[in-house]
């Protein structure tokens, strides 16, 4: 089954770019389940059996965690009891832009037989796949997939519970709306605290509690966790900036070599291993004419001009500090390596600017 979106973008210089978006879908994936006698599988990775020590779920069961769960409690889920785990494909896409180190320990797991984590391409399942709806953010489209996604396993997994002595699919999740949303559809869900909960119990490295069950302790708990998180965020980010900022400001105007990390629909994201920075280089401005940029989602690849990025390219970007605005400083990149007309900015002759000299005391 093919899908496909065809709309026309004007470009900064005035002309029409029109793009056309194809995406493919299938009835023939499998849900990689060993109990699963529907699905035409060559080989299963979910196992029977699926049963580990835990008081809040006793029964045989499979763990769907949701992007954050994965990103913020990925040294529990490399815990070798933790097993039989579904990645999908909406989770993996995520953890993978937000977090090349993290993505990489997911794609170990589940490359590890021992583990049993199966990866699901719910993005292209015909039952699975969900369009963005209009006004909805891309976070809560992705929400919505892995609760679409969680409730297809639950009732693709439905007819054999009585094989396996009441099989379940668990979504596990840190966000109380989607919790919520999800409890509303008729999945079993746990959040932030129960994540916490569950996953030290499983590991035995902790025991429930009467007072864990209680809803309103358990919300009021949820709420204050989101919220220091939320708040250690902001302040590791700033001063992550402070202090790349401090780092750059006396040393004028360099030439690196990086590496093409992701691409965007109108830039791309470098890392410069020298000194594990990580920037954008945008391809349009304001100030210049815009040039003419093709984005292919699937690839993901991005053609200016004549050149196209893919990701791991070698690249060479200046990099510099801009302090136009004394209350937003920023890091800022632009290309020199590839070679574009009208794009690649020249290499800088500047020698860096000397370190003051240190005040006798």
């Amino acid at each position: 089954m093919l899908k496909s979106k065809t709309f026309v973008k004007k470009t900064r210089s005035g002309g029409v770019m029109k793009i056309v978006r194809e995406h493919y879908l299938r009835d023939d994936i499998w849900c990689g389940s060993e109990v699963c006698t529907g699905c035409k599988q060559e080989s299963t990775v979910l196992q029977k059996d699926a049963c580990i020590e835990s008081n809040l779920c006793s029964y045989p069961h499979y763990l769907i965690p949701d992007t954050n769960v994965v990103l913020h409690q990925i040294d529990v889920l490399e815990d070798p009891v933790i097993r039989n785990v579904i990645i999908l494909q909406t989770v993996l896409q995520e953890v993978r832009h937000r977090s090349a180190p993290i993505y990489k320990r997911v794609k170990d797991m589940i490359h590890e037989k021992e583990k049993h984590f199966y990866t699901f391409t719910n993005e292209h399942h015909r039952e699975t796949f969900i369009e963005r709806e209009p006004g909805e953010t891309a976070n809560d489209r992705n929400d919505r997939a892995i609760r679409v996604s969680a409730k297809w396993y639950s009732q693709h997994l439905k007819p054999f519970e009585a094989d396996t002595e009441g099989l379940k699919v668990v979504l596990l999740t840190n966000d109380l709306r989607n919790k919520q949303t999800a409890e509303e559809s008729g999945l079993l869900v746990y959040a932030d605290i129960i994540v916490h909960r569950l996953l030290a119990v499983a590991i035995g490295a902790d025991s429930t509690y009467a007072d864990l069950m209680d809803k309103h302790k358990q919300s009021a708990l949820c709420n204050n966790l989101n919220y220091r998180h939320k708040m250690a965020q902001y302040a590791q980010r700033s001063s992550v900036a402070f202090h790349t900022q401090l780092f750059f400001k006396s040393r004028g105007i360099l030439n690196e070599e990086g590496f093409v990390l992701f691409v965007r629909k109108n830039a791309i994201i470098v890392l410069i291993p020298k000194f594990g920075l990580e920037g954008t280089v945008f391809f349009d401005s304001k100030d210049k004419t815009a040039p003419n940029i093709v984005f292919d989602e699937e690839g993901p690849t991005l053609t200016v001009e004549q050149h196209t990025f893919h990701i791991f390219d070698k690249v060479k970007v200046t990099i510099s500090l801009d302090a136009s605005n004394i209350q937003h400083q920023k890091i800022r990149m632009a290309l020199t390596e590839p070679v574009i007309p009208g794009v690649s900015v020249p290499v800088p002759d500047v020698e860096p600017q000397a370190k003051k000299p240190k005040l006798d005391r």
